[in-house]
Protein backbone atom coordinates (compact mmCIF):
# COMPACT_ATOMS: atom_id res chain seq x y z
CA UNK A 1 0.00 0.00 0.00
CA UNK A 2 1.39 3.59 -0.80
CA UNK A 3 1.72 5.44 2.19
CA UNK A 4 -0.32 8.41 1.81
CA UNK A 5 0.35 12.28 2.28
CA UNK A 6 -1.22 12.94 5.75
CA UNK A 7 -0.02 9.14 7.18
CA UNK A 8 2.08 11.06 9.82
CA UNK A 9 -1.00 12.36 11.31
CA UNK A 10 -1.45 8.77 12.59
CA UNK A 11 0.63 9.52 15.15
CA UNK A 12 -1.51 11.60 17.34
CA UNK A 13 -5.06 10.50 15.78
CA UNK A 14 -6.14 7.76 13.56
CA UNK A 15 -9.74 9.32 12.94
CA UNK A 16 -7.67 12.69 11.61
CA UNK A 17 -5.62 10.67 9.22
CA UNK A 18 -8.52 8.53 7.67
CA UNK A 19 -10.99 12.33 7.49
CA UNK A 20 -7.47 13.91 5.33
CA UNK A 21 -7.49 10.46 3.55
CA UNK A 22 -11.11 10.92 2.68
CA UNK A 23 -10.88 14.42 1.54
CA UNK A 24 -7.88 13.35 -0.38
CA UNK A 25 -9.35 10.98 -2.48
CA UNK A 26 -12.53 13.57 -3.48
CA UNK A 27 -10.23 16.91 -3.44
CA UNK A 28 -10.64 17.21 -7.65
CA UNK A 29 -14.34 14.95 -7.90
CA UNK A 30 -15.98 16.98 -4.99
CA UNK A 31 -14.20 20.45 -4.23
CA UNK A 32 -16.90 21.74 -1.87
CA UNK A 33 -17.68 18.13 -0.07
CA UNK A 34 -13.91 18.78 0.51
CA UNK A 35 -13.95 21.98 1.93
CA UNK A 36 -16.68 20.76 4.24
CA UNK A 37 -14.70 18.14 5.37
CA UNK A 38 -11.45 20.57 5.89
CA UNK A 39 -13.44 22.30 8.15
CA UNK A 40 -14.12 19.25 9.92
CA UNK A 41 -10.64 18.37 10.44
CA UNK A 42 -9.94 21.79 11.57
CA UNK A 43 -12.93 21.45 14.31
CA UNK A 44 -11.93 18.09 15.82
CA UNK A 45 -8.31 19.21 15.77
CA UNK A 46 -8.89 22.02 17.63
CA UNK A 47 -10.81 19.87 19.82
CA UNK A 48 -8.76 17.58 21.03
CA UNK A 49 -6.06 20.19 21.39
CA UNK A 50 -8.77 22.31 23.90
CA UNK A 51 -9.29 18.89 25.83
CA UNK A 52 -6.13 18.08 26.49
CA UNK A 53 -5.33 21.79 28.03
CA UNK A 54 -8.34 21.00 29.99
CA UNK A 55 -10.27 24.26 28.78
CA UNK A 56 -13.60 23.18 28.99
CA UNK A 57 -13.88 21.86 31.89
CA UNK A 58 -17.11 23.60 32.75
CA UNK A 59 -18.51 24.80 29.43
CA UNK A 60 -18.25 23.33 26.21
CA UNK A 61 -16.54 25.62 23.67
CA UNK A 62 -17.78 26.24 20.40
CA UNK A 63 -15.27 25.50 17.48
CA UNK A 64 -14.52 29.09 16.57
CA UNK A 65 -14.83 30.30 20.75
CA UNK A 66 -11.41 26.83 20.60
CA UNK A 67 -9.41 28.72 18.35
CA UNK A 68 -10.30 32.19 19.68
CA UNK A 69 -9.46 30.45 23.65
CA UNK A 70 -5.89 28.91 22.05
CA UNK A 71 -4.38 31.47 20.65
CA UNK A 72 -5.73 33.68 23.99
CA UNK A 73 -3.98 31.20 26.04
CA UNK A 74 -0.69 31.57 23.67
CA UNK A 75 -1.10 27.42 22.80
CA UNK A 76 -1.22 27.97 19.14
CA UNK A 77 0.83 30.93 17.26
CA UNK A 78 -0.57 33.11 15.40
CA UNK A 79 -0.05 31.82 11.86
CA UNK A 80 -1.64 28.49 12.92
CA UNK A 81 -4.39 30.98 14.53
CA UNK A 82 -4.66 32.46 10.58
CA UNK A 83 -4.86 29.36 8.80
CA UNK A 84 -7.42 27.60 11.35
CA UNK A 85 -9.97 30.55 10.30
CA UNK A 86 -8.50 30.13 6.79
CA UNK A 87 -10.04 26.72 6.89
CA UNK A 88 -12.61 26.98 9.26
CA UNK A 89 -14.07 30.30 6.45
CA UNK A 90 -13.41 28.26 3.68
CA UNK A 91 -15.61 25.21 4.84
CA UNK A 92 -18.32 27.43 5.95
CA UNK A 93 -18.51 29.29 2.80
CA UNK A 94 -18.52 25.68 0.57
CA UNK A 95 -21.29 24.27 3.17
CA UNK A 96 -23.93 27.24 2.40
CA UNK A 97 -22.73 28.17 -1.66
CA UNK A 98 -24.79 26.65 -4.53
CA UNK A 99 -21.98 27.09 -6.59
CA UNK A 100 -19.29 24.56 -7.04
CA UNK A 101 -15.90 25.43 -5.41
CA UNK A 102 -13.24 26.30 -7.40
CA UNK A 103 -10.05 23.40 -7.42
CA UNK A 104 -7.41 26.39 -6.57
CA UNK A 105 -9.32 27.06 -3.05
CA UNK A 106 -9.37 23.06 -2.61
CA UNK A 107 -5.39 23.41 -3.00
CA UNK A 108 -5.00 26.32 -0.64
CA UNK A 109 -6.93 24.79 2.40
CA UNK A 110 -5.43 21.16 1.48
CA UNK A 111 -1.67 23.00 2.07
CA UNK A 112 -3.34 24.32 5.22
CA UNK A 113 -4.20 21.25 6.19
CA UNK A 114 -0.80 19.71 5.76
CA UNK A 115 0.88 23.04 8.04
CA UNK A 116 -1.26 22.92 10.97
CA UNK A 117 -0.95 18.97 11.18
CA UNK A 118 3.29 19.60 10.38
CA UNK A 119 3.09 21.96 13.19
CA UNK A 120 1.23 19.75 15.98
CA UNK A 121 3.67 17.63 15.16
CA UNK A 122 6.43 19.51 15.72
CA UNK A 123 5.24 21.17 18.74
CA UNK A 124 3.55 17.83 20.61
CA UNK A 125 5.16 15.37 18.96
CA UNK A 126 8.53 13.06 19.23
CA UNK A 127 11.42 15.94 18.58
CA UNK A 128 12.97 12.73 16.20
CA UNK A 129 9.41 14.20 13.62
CA UNK A 130 10.81 14.71 10.03
CA UNK A 131 7.58 16.36 7.95
CA UNK A 132 7.37 14.62 5.14
CA UNK A 133 7.76 16.71 1.86
CA UNK A 134 4.42 18.17 0.77
CA UNK A 135 3.02 16.59 -2.23
CA UNK A 136 -0.90 17.21 -3.49
CA UNK A 137 -2.23 14.36 -5.85
CA UNK A 138 -4.04 15.70 -9.04
CA UNK A 139 -6.32 12.18 -8.97
CA UNK A 140 -5.12 9.51 -6.41
CA UNK A 141 -4.39 7.16 -8.82
CA UNK A 142 -2.10 9.48 -10.98
CA UNK A 143 1.59 10.81 -10.55
CA UNK A 144 1.93 13.03 -7.26
CA UNK A 145 2.86 17.05 -8.22
CA UNK A 146 5.05 18.38 -6.50
CA UNK A 147 5.09 21.09 -3.95
CA UNK A 148 7.09 23.54 -5.58
CA UNK A 149 4.63 23.18 -8.83
CA UNK A 150 2.01 23.01 -6.73
CA UNK A 151 2.81 26.74 -5.23
CA UNK A 152 3.66 27.85 -9.16
CA UNK A 153 0.27 26.39 -10.05
CA UNK A 154 -2.17 28.04 -7.35
CA UNK A 155 0.37 31.53 -5.77
CA UNK A 156 -1.33 33.40 -9.28
CA UNK A 157 -4.99 32.82 -7.89
CA UNK A 158 -4.83 32.90 -3.98
CA UNK A 159 -4.11 36.75 -3.72
CA UNK A 160 -7.22 37.11 -5.67
CA UNK A 161 -9.13 34.32 -4.69
CA UNK A 162 -8.87 35.11 -1.22
CA UNK A 163 -7.76 38.32 -0.78
CA UNK A 164 -11.05 39.47 1.02
CA UNK A 165 -10.89 36.33 3.41
CA UNK A 166 -7.36 37.52 4.60
CA UNK A 167 -8.06 40.79 5.12
CA UNK A 168 -11.03 39.80 6.84
CA UNK A 169 -9.23 37.49 9.08
CA UNK A 170 -6.34 40.30 9.79
CA UNK A 171 -8.58 42.37 10.99
CA UNK A 172 -10.34 39.91 13.54
CA UNK A 173 -6.49 38.75 14.56
CA UNK A 174 -5.49 42.13 15.46
CA UNK A 175 -8.84 42.92 17.15
CA UNK A 176 -7.87 39.12 19.03
CA UNK A 177 -4.49 40.25 19.88
CA UNK A 178 -6.09 43.47 21.52
CA UNK A 179 -8.31 41.51 23.31
CA UNK A 180 -5.82 38.63 24.85
CA UNK A 181 -3.28 41.77 26.02
CA UNK A 182 -5.94 42.94 27.39
CA UNK A 183 -6.95 40.22 29.55
CA UNK A 184 -3.63 39.36 30.32
CA UNK A 185 -3.50 42.65 32.06
CA UNK A 186 -6.60 43.17 34.01
CA UNK A 187 -7.92 39.37 33.75
CA UNK A 188 -9.29 38.05 37.05
CA UNK A 189 -7.05 35.03 38.90
CA UNK A 190 -8.21 31.92 38.16
CA UNK A 191 -10.75 32.64 35.93
CA UNK A 192 -11.19 32.16 32.08
CA UNK A 193 -12.88 34.94 29.12
CA UNK A 194 -16.50 32.89 29.86
CA UNK A 195 -16.38 32.68 33.57
CA UNK A 196 -14.88 29.29 34.66
CA UNK A 197 -12.81 28.62 37.36
CA UNK A 198 -9.57 26.61 35.99
CA UNK A 199 -7.45 25.54 38.78
CA UNK A 200 -4.20 27.58 37.79
CA UNK A 201 -0.45 24.95 36.72
CA UNK A 202 0.69 26.67 40.01
CA UNK A 203 -1.96 25.58 42.20
CA UNK A 204 -0.73 22.11 40.51
CA UNK A 205 3.11 22.40 40.86
CA UNK A 206 3.12 24.13 44.29
CA UNK A 207 5.84 22.06 45.28
CA UNK A 208 7.96 22.20 42.17
CA UNK A 209 7.22 26.26 42.19
CA UNK A 210 8.56 25.98 46.26
CA UNK A 211 11.51 24.25 45.22
CA UNK A 212 12.36 26.78 42.90
CA UNK A 213 12.14 29.34 44.84
CA UNK A 214 14.55 28.09 47.11
CA UNK A 215 16.90 27.91 44.68
CA UNK A 216 17.30 31.25 43.90
CA UNK A 217 14.19 31.48 40.82
CA UNK A 218 11.11 33.70 40.85
CA UNK A 219 7.63 32.74 38.78
CA UNK A 220 7.33 35.18 36.20
CA UNK A 221 4.82 34.31 33.92
CA UNK A 222 2.62 31.21 33.74
CA UNK A 223 0.50 29.98 30.85
CA UNK A 224 -1.90 26.36 31.22
CA UNK A 225 1.00 24.97 29.38
CA UNK A 226 3.90 26.11 31.45
CA UNK A 227 5.47 28.64 34.36
CA UNK A 228 8.31 30.55 33.81
CA UNK A 229 11.19 31.28 36.15
CA UNK A 230 13.89 33.72 35.99
CA UNK A 231 16.90 33.15 38.05
CA UNK A 232 17.11 36.10 40.74
CA UNK A 233 20.66 36.90 39.42
CA UNK A 234 21.53 36.05 36.59
CA UNK A 235 18.26 36.90 34.92
CA UNK A 236 18.38 33.47 32.91
CA UNK A 237 15.11 31.95 32.06
CA UNK A 238 13.89 27.80 32.99
CA UNK A 239 9.94 26.93 32.25
CA UNK A 240 8.52 24.25 34.24
CA UNK A 241 5.93 22.22 31.70
CA UNK A 242 2.77 20.57 32.71
CA UNK A 243 3.86 17.18 31.96
CA UNK A 244 2.71 14.60 35.04
CA UNK A 245 6.25 13.76 35.12
CA UNK A 246 8.38 16.85 36.37
CA UNK A 247 10.08 18.29 33.35
CA UNK A 248 12.17 21.88 32.95
CA UNK A 249 13.20 23.52 29.79
CA UNK A 250 16.60 25.18 29.66
CA UNK A 251 17.58 28.00 27.37
CA UNK A 252 19.22 25.91 24.38
CA UNK A 253 21.73 29.00 24.51
CA UNK A 254 23.41 28.03 27.33
CA UNK A 255 22.89 24.40 27.42
CA UNK A 256 25.07 23.90 24.30
CA UNK A 257 28.01 26.10 25.95
CA UNK A 258 27.86 23.29 28.05
CA UNK A 259 28.66 19.65 27.16
CA UNK A 260 27.29 18.09 30.61
CA UNK A 261 23.81 19.54 30.15
CA UNK A 262 23.94 18.86 26.36
CA UNK A 263 24.48 15.76 26.79
CA UNK A 264 21.91 15.01 29.36
CA UNK A 265 19.06 17.22 27.64
CA UNK A 266 16.85 16.27 25.27
CA UNK A 267 15.38 19.23 22.62
CA UNK A 268 11.23 20.01 23.01
CA UNK A 269 9.24 22.46 20.53
CA UNK A 270 6.92 24.33 22.46
CA UNK A 271 4.92 27.86 21.86
CA UNK A 272 4.94 28.18 25.20
CA UNK A 273 8.78 28.98 25.51
CA UNK A 274 8.33 32.43 24.41
CA UNK A 275 11.91 33.49 25.22
CA UNK A 276 13.78 30.89 24.26
CA UNK A 277 15.14 30.93 20.34
CA UNK A 278 13.92 29.49 17.52
CA UNK A 279 14.41 27.13 14.94
CA UNK A 280 13.50 24.84 11.79
CA UNK A 281 12.60 21.71 13.08
CA UNK A 282 11.80 20.20 9.26
CA UNK A 283 8.88 22.26 8.55
CA UNK A 284 8.23 25.79 7.12
CA UNK A 285 7.13 27.57 10.42
CA UNK A 286 10.01 28.68 13.07
CA UNK A 287 9.25 26.85 16.51
CA UNK A 288 10.51 27.90 19.74
CA UNK A 289 12.81 25.29 21.36
CA UNK A 290 14.48 24.31 24.44
CA UNK A 291 16.01 21.63 26.51
CA UNK A 292 14.26 19.56 28.50
CA UNK A 293 15.38 17.73 31.48
CA UNK A 294 12.64 15.20 33.36
CA UNK A 295 12.68 13.98 37.31
CA UNK A 296 11.00 11.59 39.04
CA UNK A 297 11.11 12.84 42.49
CA UNK A 298 11.33 16.46 44.31
CA UNK A 299 14.65 15.72 45.51
CA UNK A 300 16.17 15.34 42.17
CA UNK A 301 15.02 18.44 40.81
CA UNK A 302 15.64 19.99 44.17
CA UNK A 303 19.77 19.06 43.33
CA UNK A 304 19.43 19.92 39.89
CA UNK A 305 18.61 23.54 40.33
CA UNK A 306 20.86 23.75 43.29
CA UNK A 307 23.69 22.57 40.72
CA UNK A 308 22.44 25.11 38.31
CA UNK A 309 21.99 27.55 40.90
CA UNK A 310 25.43 27.46 41.49
CA UNK A 311 26.51 27.58 37.57
CA UNK A 312 24.21 31.01 37.38
CA UNK A 313 26.00 32.78 39.88
CA UNK A 314 29.13 32.58 38.78
CA UNK A 315 28.46 33.39 35.44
Amino acid sequence: MNNRLFDFVRQFSEELADLANRLEDQLFEQPNSSLIQARLFCEEFVKKMSQSEGLEKIYPLKPVERINKLFREDLIPEDIYTKLNTIRRMGNKAAHDVKEAEYKDVLDVHKLLFEISVWYMEVYGSHEFTAPEYKIPLKTEINLLDAKNVDELIKPYIDQSLGELREELQRHLEAMKTEKGNSETGKTKGMDKIGAVKEPLSEVKKNEITVFSTNNFEKTYETTKAIEFTHKTSKEIVYLNDNNVTSILLNPLMVEQNEALKSKGKIRNSTALRHFPKHQNNGENLIHYGYQFQFTAEAELDSFLKRLNELLVRV
